[in-house]
């Protein structure tokens, strides 16, 4: 049994986990898999029993391409969005969709699973029993810049409702966490390996405060000098000891995904949390000596310039710097559910049309939004 898998968004800092994980599992069972980029993975010879594709809504564009050059081996495919859309995927020649977590559901694959849709909650377990008894991942023959390490998952999910964000869908909003420990013992292989760089790419890194302390105090105890950085809700850095820890334990960036400083606007897409509570955590954390990098989101269902003036300003009186992107349409979203009464077509994930929602405000109003807090 030979397995190609193939990531088919390369252009990213960080090689993908998804594959990562799926070629250190199938490794761990004595699978003889490669891994490769889209662009090298189309010089391979169609000599594979299996190739296995992870897709989100902007790579899947090239889910015709792959399947046009592999047309002699079982075509497989998960990731966010054949979750969301498995029949999609099947009726553009996928014979088998994988919905969810994707270990135990392609070594079940390998191993004779012939459904064309395979649900990971009915396999999971089968092969590894928790999130600790997965391989840590395995990026052979994978590219990615270097500069900022490696990505570390120290936790799968999120609970939390945004009704913008794909994630939470894919998720059930749910979080499952790896133990301390394990994660430990992640970070201690990249350092033998010399690796002392990486980001925790969890949704949310600092979702359970005493764990979140308990991995940096681990990290401490190393007594080892290493830089690495993370992604937080805003509001959580608040919190004097959970900072402390983080910036003691050499966290010197956190990402946060703010997307507002309109209470209007985070109400209507269900962020769960307040303006006032988010500029007190980004301040917390700068006094503590860690960079905030502030995302921001334009073009939310039901915003107006009033909203983006209001963000712009909140920045500027405080301080605050970051990016803004334009809302995307993706499956199982309310901008998605609203995209469709006007019309959109899910063809449009495979054809590589733009995935803005434009229905409320065109695409250069939205951009001139997003230079309006690009600038500050």
């Amino acid at each position: 049994m030979k397995v190609l898998l193939i990531n088919p968004w390369p252009a990213e800092v960080f090689p993908p986990p998804s594959i990562g994980y799926l070629q250190s599992a199938l490794r761990h069972w004595n699978v003889d898999v490669t891994a490769r980029d889209l662009a090298e993975a189309m010089n391979e010879e169609d000599a594979y029993d299996i190739v296995g594709v992870s897709f989100h809504s902007f790579s899947v564009r090239h889910a015709r391409q792959i399947r046009e050059r592999f047309k002699k081996a079982r075509l497989i495919c998960g990731g966010h969005h054949p979750s969301a859309m498995p029949i999609q995927m099947l009726s553009v020649g996928y014979d088998q969709v994988v919905v969810g977590e994707g270990e135990n559901a392609i070594i079940s694959i390998v191993q004779g699973n012939d459904s064309r849709i395979i649900y990971s909650e009915e396999v999971r377990a089968h092969y590894f029993h928790s999130i600790n008894d997965i391989p840590m991942p395995d990026y052979t023959g994978l590219s990615y810049t270097n500069e900022m390490g490696l990505p570390v998952i120290s936790s799968r999910g999120c609970p939390f409702r945004c009704n913008f964000c794909a994630s939470s869908s894919f998720w059930e909003r749910s979080c499952t966490m790896r133990s301390p420990d394990n994660v430990l013992k992640e970070i201690m292989t990249m350092l033998s390996r010399g690796q002392r760089t990486w980001m925790f790419e969890d949704d949310n890194f600092t979702l359970s405060k005493p764990r979140a302390i308990e991995i940096c105090n681990d990290i401490v105890d190393l007594d080892v000098r290493v830089s690495w950085q993370c992604a937080s809700r805003a509001e959580t850095l608040r919190d004097n000891d959970l900072v402390f820890a983080l910036a003691r334990a050499g966290c010197h960036t956190v990402w946060l995904g703010v997307e507002s400083f309109s209470q209007r606007s985070l109400d209507r897409c269900e962020k769960n949390t307040t303006v006032e509570k988010m500029v007190l955590g980004i301040k917390n954390a700068q006094k503590h000596g860690i960079k905030t990098m502030c995302q921001f989101i334009v073009g939310m269902p039901g915003d107006t310039l009033s909203d983006i003036q209001q963000t712009a300003r909140v920045m500027k009186q405080n301080g605050i710097h970051g990016g803004a992107n334009i809302l995307w349409i993706l499956p199982n979203t309310q901008a998605y559910q609203l995209a469709k009464r006007k019309g959109w077509n899910d063809n449009n994930y495979l054809d590589g049309c733009s995935l803005y929602y434009t229905y409320e405000q065109d695409i250069n109003t939205l951009n001139n939004w997003a230079h309006l807090i690009n600038s500050v």
